[in-house]
């Protein structure tokens, strides 16, 4: 649908309308030869819901006028818009006819009531809802409940009027602010039948969206007093010909100037354009503070003796805010951190490498037999034992025992790798001192 266009739609009917649903399956077998049991048949109960006796929030998209608002709304009828485009006709109802009505009212016509389903209504409508689809009897709803059979009347539209007053539209999802949150552009919208006039001091209405169902007596002759009917959803807003209007808004405007404190007030800023603010102390003790615009410029005072001044502050934290919620900055960042501590880890292994080959190198093999001897939870033994292996003389062959120093080394929680890493770059001798994968040492 093009942009700025709206299609209207008189119904939008389900295929199943709410209720329960008996379904009933049964095969027939024909063939030639001995004929056999019939197959037994199949019985399946199928309940499709829909709201009844209250309507969710999140069910109604709009409405107008809006809650509790105060204006000129009596040149528009008020209506209701609701999300999916079947509820109003979701529910059983008499040659097609919405179930939904919507009633505008003033405050000394009808009144709102609270109790359980049975109560409100009466029994002979509960009875006649309950043979429709069993519902309970204690069920706390809101009914509208009229003070005579002459207002109930003059409120409720007639049977005609109620199909010609729900339709549905079809709008451009991209195109209008109310629909930006709906995902088809579907709406069903029920209109009142009245507008909310208003008299020579604000009238209070409530509009409310009131259910048909299983009230088809409502247009009855013969009613002696006003039946109660189940609400769904109201909201209250007021009328007002002295106001409300584009006309009356614009000429009462407030011309101050912006920022201008009210009349003998003090001004909110000092001369030097700085707006005090309420701070709290480290301590927890409260303070005053001051700000200035980013976009005043002013030189710092080297003596200041007012209060704090916290732009600065306030304009580091902004930047942190700005750049925390900047996910590819953030995202950076943690590359960078990791990238860093890699390295670092990297060099600190490198060095280690680097000072285990040169402290190999001086001493020889013998101090490594040795304290291969002393465990690994005992750092000081093994100290010990290399400082008197350093001052003994060297050994004629320096290779002879390395064989069974390395077994040794590898049970005191040192890894083949660890021994390899021991001499990195240049000749080593433990290459030629370690046999074959799968051979004894």
């Amino acid at each position: 649908m093009a942009p700025g266009s709206i299609r209207l739609h008189d119904k939008v009917t389900p295929t199943l309308t709410a209720g329960i649903y008996r379904f009933r399956s049964k095969l027939d077998v024909t063939g030639t030869g001995t004929a056999g049991g019939s197959p037994p048949e199949h019985l399946t109960h199928v309940q499709v819901s829909a709201p009844r006796l209250a309507l969710d929030a999140s069910e109604v998209t709009g409405h107008h006028p809006p809650r509790d608002a105060v204006g000129a709304f009596g040149d528009r009828l008020p209506h209701v818009v609701l999300g999916r485009r079947t509820l109003p006709w979701e529910r059983r109802f008499t040659d097609g006819t919405p179930w939904l009505a919507l009633l505008v009212v003033r405050a000394d016509e009808a009144s709102l009531v609270t109790g359980p389903l049975r109560t409100t209504i009466g029994e002979t409508a509960f009875t006649r809802l309950n043979g429709i689809e069993p519902v309970d009897a204690n069920r706390a709803v809101v009914g509208l409940r009229a003070k005579d059979l002459a207002t109930f009347r003059a409120l409720l539209p007639s049977r005609d009027d109620v199909r010609l007053l729900t339709h549905v539209r079809q709008v451009n999802v991209a195109d209008t602010a109310l629909a930006g949150s709906d995902d088809d552009g579907w709406f069903a919208v029920v209109t009142a039948n009245r507008l909310p006039l208003g008299g020579t001091t604000p009238t209070k209405y409530t509009a409310c969206l009131v259910s048909l169902e299983g009230r088809e007596d409502a247009w009855a002759s013969n009613l002696t007093s006003p039946p109660t009917l189940i609400v769904l959803a109201s909201w209250p807003f007021v009328t007002s010909s002295a106001g409300g209007t584009f006309e009356h808004v614009a000429a009462h405007l407030d011309l101050g100037a912006f920022g201008a404190p009210p009349a003998g007030q003090p001004p909110l800023v000092d001369a030097d354009g700085a707006l005090a603010l309420a701070g709290t102390r480290r301590d927890g003790s409260p303070t005053t503070v001051g700000y200035r615009s980013p976009l005043l410029g002013a030189a710092p005072d080297p003596l200041p003796t007012g209060p704090d001044d916290v732009t600065g502050d306030a304009a580091f934290e902004l930047g942190r805010l700005l750049a925390a919620a900047d996910g590819r900055f953030i995202r950076e960042v943690v590359a960078w951190h990791r990238a860093a501590d890699d390295a670092a880890r990297t060099d600190s292994a490198a060095t280690l490498r680097a000072d285990s080959a040169q402290a190999y190198a001086a001493a020889g093999p013998a101090p490594l037999r040795t304290a291969a001897a002393a465990s690994a939870d005992e750092p000081d033994r093994r100290a010990v034992a290399e400082a008197d292996l350093r001052a003994a003389p060297a050994t004629t062959d320096p290779l002879a025992d390395l064989g069974a120093t390395f077994a040794q080394r590898l049970l005191s929680r040192t890894t083949r790798a660890d021994l390899w890493q021991a001499h990195p770059g240049g000749d080593s001798v433990i290459p030629r001192q370690l046999r074959p994968e799968g051979e004894d040492s």
